[in-house]
């Protein structure tokens, strides 16, 4: 083409530029732009785009929704004498992952103590922390609710802004709620790994009230739409997120998965809540994780994740007095309630071998990954008058002699934690 010709189009695009009001600082047309009302500030929009993850392949972690809680609480992690953060210690031991929970319904607050773990605005905050320690983020999304009384508690209860509703509308709303939520942390830039819709659904799920047994096929009917919310927020902001079914107790997994699959529900990981003893038995997979993995992995096209465990480091209580506070302690492996028979070998490097032999057998077995449940738990033994959850089972943790860090030592990390290096 000639050169004159080039610069005649050239000049003529430039003038059709300007007539649009392109190509300035100034603007274009002759209407007034509307100014933004200061009092209401807008919402940041999202860029649609493909998220970096900060980790590939099996996951290694554990739940961190009651650290940054119990530093509020006036408590402190140490490493080595020192005061760490306990994200920035559960990284340098081997973490990818944090699990963190999200609820629709906040706890009450229980005699003065708002016990917020769970709530939006910790959540959030929790989440920038994990991404700022390069740690990604596995999200439990709980729609429902939890009764809590001095003796016990009734769990995945209907909360009740959706009480009356049918079942179509009650899955409307949970999809609503589903791919709002998602949507609200896309916009402070927080993008999960794996998402779960529900914590141990086959025990039930948005029950109308306690007395109701837990109904699989329609917990599963319910759950269709809220994964389907998932992949429409995936579809926009997030598309290699992976949806996880979360389901307690292996024997339990084939029936919970199986109702699942019926119903269409499109799960990615079949998440397993295993504590060993107590009733949760592999005896279906051979009292084997790597077998367990396979079969889940041929049967359902799903990965198995082991998304809640824990090991003992040290015993609960001692001579009928629990050790750390006044707190009932929730689990003692491998039997809950009790440790009298097993508590010579509850040790930190017992915990870090039977976690790590658990997470090689699950990745043998083709597994996605093993978080643990509860390891960042401190106990109140210095009288701060905290809760972890809303009833009167004693002021502290339910959970802390399984925890990482060492109450018996200064609230010192301890090699338990040590299992995801081995891995």
């Amino acid at each position: 083409m000639k050169r004159w010709l080039v610069a005649w189009i050239w000049l003529l695009g430039c003038v059709v530029l300007v007539a649009c009001g392109g190509g300035g600082d100034e603007g274009g047309g002759d209407e007034p732009s509307t100014p933004t009302d200061p009092s209401t500030p807008e919402t940041p929009t999202p860029t649609p785009s493909t998220p970096t993850y900060f980790s590939t392949g099996f996951m290694k972690g554990g739940t961190m929704s009651f650290a940054q809680y119990l530093i509020d609480k006036g408590l402190i992690y140490r490493e080595q004498g020192v005061v760490t953060d306990p994200y920035t210690s559960i990284k340098r031991h081997g973490a990818t992952v944090v699990r963190l929970q999200l609820n629709m319904v906040a706890f009450p607050t229980y005699k003065g103590v708002a016990i917020d773990w769970a709530e939006w605005n910790r959540v959030v905050a929790d989440a920038k922390k994990a991404k700022a320690n390069q740690l990604d983020l596995v999200l439990t999304l709980k729609p429902d609710t939890d009764e809590y009384t001095a003796s016990g508690a009734d769990h995945n209860l209907l909360p009740a802004v959706w009480k009356g509703y049918n079942e179509t509308t009650l899955a409307t709303k949970l999809y609503d709620w589903v791919y709002a939520t998602l949507e609200r942390l896309a916009e402070q830039d927080i993008y999960p790994r794996a998402v779960a819709v529900g914590n141990e659904v086959n025990l039930g799920f948005l029950k109308a009230s306690a007395s109701d047994s837990p109904d699989m096929n329609r917990t599963a009917r319910l759950l269709k739409r809220g994964f389907e919310a998932v992949e429409a927020y995936a579809a926009k902001y997030n598309p290699q997120v992976q949806k996880i079914l979360h389901i307690a107790n292996p024997a339990s997994a084939t029936y919970g998965a199986d109702a699942a699959k019926a119903a269409g529900v499109p799960f990615d990981l079949l998440g397993v809540s295993w504590y060993p003893g107590y009733d949760h038995s592999m005896a279906a997979f051979n009292n084997s994780p790597k077998k367990m993995a396979e079969q889940i992995k041929a049967r359902y096209g799903a990965e198995l994740l082991i998304l809640e465990t824990a090991a003992s480091f040290t015993s609960g209580s001692v001579d009928g007095v629990w050790k750390g506070d006044d707190c009932n302690n929730a689990y003692n492996w491998p039997k809950w309630g009790s440790d009298a028979e097993n508590a010579a070998n509850y040790t930190p490097q017992k915990q870090r071998e039977r976690l790590g032999q658990l997470a090689a057998e699950v990745k043998e077995g083709g597994g996605a990954g093993v978080i643990t449940w509860g390891t960042e738990s401190l106990p109140d033994n210095v009288g701060k008058g905290f809760y972890i959850y809303p009833a009167d089972w004693g002021k502290g943790s339910t959970w802390e002699n399984n925890s990482y860090w060492d109450f018996t030592n200064g609230n010192n990390l301890h090699e338990g934690i040590d299992w995801m290096r081995d891995v």
